[in-house]
């Protein structure tokens, strides 16, 4: 399950201003976010992660994952575009 994180909201209000495919590709979380996930990854390798610092970790990667799908159709679109 997707936790409510930072990083949630932030996409989701990226999106919701429907953002053309120019600013989908040049989207990044904030530093907040970033450091934030960064900080998971880091206390994960020292296997010390809680269950809920697992669980936003998992929401992180899930949102990554999204994010790469919404950026690899809209570069599908500008090439599309261009052609």
């Amino acid at each position: 399950m997707l936790l409510k994180t930072q990083a949630a909201t932030e996409i989701a209000q990226f999106l919701a201003n429907h953002p053309t495919p120019e600013q989908i590709m040049s989207f990044h979380p904030s530093s907040e976010v970033a450091e934030r996930a960064y900080e998971l990854i880091h206390t994960e390798r020292d296997s010390s992660l809680t269950e809920e610092e697992r669980k936003e970790l998992e929401s992180y990667l899930v949102i990554e994952y999204l994010m790469e799908l919404v950026k690899l159709e809209a570069q599908r679109q500008l090439r599309q575009r261009a052609s």
